[in-house]
């Protein structure tokens, strides 16, 4: 963990100019200021939140809202956050949104009960949106993953759903499939109603008629991607290629396709999305569209910590850059 004698080496004055010129005191050279400013930025220095807290009265403690935490995409979510939380001294508080604040007391039990200096919220549920009034109403900074607002004062760190689907969808044209599916998410949420607008886009950009078009409605769970994908080869037994809007309802998708007798991707190529661990690990191995999930929680906290200590303003709108990864399903 860097620290102000670290950065006061590399700058060669004192800890205590160091200290004066990072909490803006007087008696330091505005040059001085901006040399030991940069080099604390480049060193990934984190004032400690502890010594803050005696000086602030802030209850150093972040709260984290996820749908439901079991859930496997949130792990790395989790280490990215854990990880910048350990360096800085601040407190994660996590608990269940079931991806709706306003009819859970979650949100109020964050800020008054327990005092949270400020919030990662994920999830993108479009019918759960007053909470964001409400907090810049109280002044309390915030992060949405997994949501992308064009609106001042509100921070989201996202990834382009759509054009990420685009490429999934693409990408089995491309391998010479035409009767292509799609296993989509809750079309409440934001991200499941992008990742159909690719798919839709890519099969209309390559003149696929829509009788040979099939979407099955599931809700990001392993066992709705078995029931799907059961659906769809009843309803579209010439299907050869099926895109699903998460890696947890492919899993499901994957053990129906195989009780059903079909070899994959010989028969039925598959693409999910997400990337979690047991992709990798599947028979046969996911290709799937990847996340960058530890770094979505790394930048979630590093912006709210930022923006706590009057490092950053509010505003910041961070688009994180997708990959598809390419193994044996597809």
């Amino acid at each position: 963990m860097v620290t102000i004698k670290d950065i006061a080496r590399r700058a060669g004055v004192s800890p205590s100019v160091v200290s004066r010129a990072l909490n803006n005191k007087y008696g330091v050279k505005e040059s001085t200021r901006q040399l030991i400013k940069n080099i604390a930025r480049e060193m990934n220095y984190y004032p400690n939140a502890a010594a803050r807290r005696l000086v602030t009265r802030k209850s150093g403690m972040i709260g984290v809202m996820m749908a439901d935490i079991s859930e496997p995409f949130y792990t790395q979510i989790i280490k990215g956050m854990e990880y910048v939380a350990s360096q800085t001294g601040y407190t994660l508080l996590f608990s269940n949104s079931y991806d709706n604040l306003e009819k859970t007391n979650v949100l109020q039990k964050m800020i008054v009960t327990e005092n949270v200096d400020g919030l990662v919220i994920v999830g993108s549920n479009r019918q759960d949106t007053s909470f964001i009034g409400m907090l810049l109403e109280r002044k309390i900074p915030f992060v949405l993953i997994e949501r992308n607002f064009k609106k001042d004062k509100v921070n989201c760190i996202w990834i382009d759903n759509k054009k990420a689907a685009y490429t999934a969808t693409k990408f089995l044209l491309e391998k010479g499939h035409k009767k292509i599916a799609h296993i989509a998410g809750n079309l409440q949420n934001q991200v499941a109603i992008e990742r159909l607008a690719g798919y839709t886009q890519a099969l209309k950009e390559s003149g696929v008629p829509e009788p040979n078009r099939l979407v099955i409605h599931g809700n990001f769970v392993c066992e709705d991607g078995y029931r799907a994908m059961q659906e769809i080869l009843r309803a579209q037994p010439d299907c050869t290629g099926v895109f699903v809007a998460n890696d947890s309802m492919t899993y499901g998708a994957l053990q129906a396709i195989h009780e059903a007798g079909f070899a994959i991707p010989q028969d039925i190529a598959v693409v999910g999305f997400d990337d979690l661990e047991f992709s990798a690990f599947t028979n046969p191995p996911l290709t799937t569209i990847r996340q960058p999930r530890y770094e979505m929680g790394k930048k979630s906290m590093e912006i709210l910590i930022k923006i706590l200590q009057g490092e950053e303003k509010n505003g910041i709108n961070l688009c994180l850059p997708f990959e598809l990864v390419i193994r044996n399903s597809a």
